[in-house]
Parts: C-alpha cells; sequence; structure tokens
C-alpha cells in the first residue's frame, strides 16, 4: 500500500509542473530551412529551377512601391470593372422594364434593391433582392431591348 501511495506521489510531482506551466515551453523549433545563394546581378530573363536546390539561381527583380501598387491595382480593375458594368446592366434593364433603380451609376443602391424586389414580385420569383440566375435570366431580356 505504500508504495502504491508513493507512486502516486511521485506521478503527482512528475505531472504537475507540466498541468501548471503548460506546454508553451515545449514546442520545438521547426528546422531551419537551408539558405540559397542568389547572385546580385541575375538578369530576369535567368530560368529558375523548378526544383529548389541549394546551389540554385533565383530570377530576382527589385519593384518600387509605387509600381507594386500600380500593378495590385491594374490586376484587380478589370474585375470591379467588371462588377461596375453588371450593375449598371442590372439598372439599365430595371428601368427597360419600368423600374426605378435611381441613378445608372453601379451602385446597387436602396432604390435598386427594392427595384429588383419589385421586379421579382411582378415576374413570381423568389423575392430576396439579390440578382440571381433566375432574376438575371428574366432582367436580360430587358437589357437586350435597348
Amino acid at each position: 500500500m505504500s508504495r502504491s501511495i508513493l507512486a502516486v506521489v511521485l506521478a503527482g510531482l512528475l505531472v504537475l509542473p507540466i498541468a501548471v506551466s503548460g506546454c508553451k515551453g515545449k514546442v520545438e523549433n521547426p528546422a531551419e530551412e537551408p539558405r540559397m545563394e542568389v547572385p546580385e546581378a541575375v538578369s530576369s530573363t535567368t530560368e529558375v529551377n523548378p526544383v529548389l536546390e541549394p546551389a540554385a539561381t533565383v530570377a530576382m527583380e527589385t519593384v518600387p512601391p509605387t509600381a507594386a501598387a500600380q500593378q495590385i491595382k491594374t490586376s484587380v480593375s478589370p474585375l470591379i470593372q467588371g462588377a461596375i458594368d453588371r450593375s449598371k446592366d442590372i439598372q439599365r434593364a430595371l428601368k427597360n422594364a419600368g423600374f426605378d433603380p435611381g441613378a445608372i451609376d453601379g451602385k446597387l443602391g436602396p432604390k435598386t434593391k427594392q427595384a429588383i424586389l419589385d421586379f421579382q414580385r411582378s415576374k413570381n420569383l423568389k423575392a430576396d433582392g439579390k440578382v440571381g440566375s433566375k432574376t438575371w435570366s428574366e432582367l436580360e431580356k430587358y437589357l437586350i431591348q435597348q
């Protein structure tokens, strides 16, 4: 009996510090990856080896912050422009159908949302104010009428 008590006490003494401090200090650092040497002057036409080996050369290009911002702006711009064009198409179709979406500005504001709801109700569609595939197929008929 005294051995079992002694075993429980020893187990408690071993587990207690871990329970109190947690495992925060026990996390191992991930192994560092080997560093690759990159020559200072590397032409932008240099092929990059797809399998990264320690001796592989990597083409690097320094992009000034303003140029980077312009690249981001131009890469997102067609997406935004497409959404604005679609919103304008929705507004034009609603206007052609006889519903007042307000100004045709590409912004789906409260007037446009109300016009969408009214249009959906008139076509016996689910009146949720969202232009899904069924609503769009009905609106598209009025867009072609321009």
